[in-house]
């Protein structure tokens, strides 16, 4: 990364401490807009005033505010890019231009900090090595994880394996997970036939991946 846009992305980051994206409402690929509520921290003795947005992204509305952090609707748009090319120059619109030429639909979790961007996108298998490639200028990549893509509704139980999917299904309806609790882990081990360190251990991989997708990116 050269020397004048690290200096540009300093400057950024005097005031934000991060931003992070809550939910996605609204996305027309065609004109390249997104609507989303977003998280944004700012930093001690400064305001959501005091941080310089580029042109594309604009504040719909500020839905509260609370200790410095601002939950905002936020639009993004792509265009020409001129206030953007004026904060942080040619170069770096060039290759925010290179990564938005790419055929990528991007989603949540997105965090931004002055140490890490964390992104999610949907993107067909050919375009991924090219995305990384130009990423990587960016700074070093040090985690990717994939998903294949699904267009049913959501399910977080889609992160299973089917015999852990039976398992943790079988154990909530027993009331393993009811506070008090209704059943014992021996109780659920012998009403569903299965050893106890057999439930367990599948219980434990499942409430870890389920954990794990519900907290993507932190």
């Amino acid at each position: 990364m050269d020397t004048d846009l690290i200096l540009k992305i300093v400057n950024f980051f005097e005031t934000l401490e991060y931003m992070e994206g809550k939910a996605l409402l609204k996305i027309d690929i065609e004109k390249g807009i997104k609507i989303a509520v977003c998280d944004i921290k700012m930093k001690d003795r400064f305001t959501l005033e005091d941080l310089h947005f580029p042109d594309e992204w604009t504040i719909l509305d500020v839905l509260k505010e609370t200790n410095n952090i601002y939950t905002c609707l936020l639009k993004t748009e792509y265009r020409g890019g001129t206030k953007f090319q004026q904060l942080y120059g040619k170069r770096a619109l060039k290759k925010v231009r290179q990564l938005l030429g790419f055929d990528i639909i991007f989603d949540l979790p997105f965090i931004l900090t002055e140490e890490k961007v964390v992104v999610a996108f949907i993107v067909k298998n050919e375009i991924i090595k090219k995305f990384l490639k130009m990423a990587s200028l960016w700074g070093g990549v040090k985690n990717i994880s994939f998903q294949p893509a699904t267009f049913s509704e959501y399910n977080i139980l889609s992160c299973l394996t089917e015999r852990q999917k039976e398992i943790i299904t079988a154990a909530k309806k027993s009331g393993y997970y009811d506070v008090p609790r209704k059943i014992s882990t021996e109780e659920l081990s012998k009403k569903l036939g299965i050893s106890t360190a057999t439930i367990l251990e599948h219980l434990r991989k499942a409430e870890n991946r389920i954990i794990s997708s519900i907290l993507a990116g932190y």
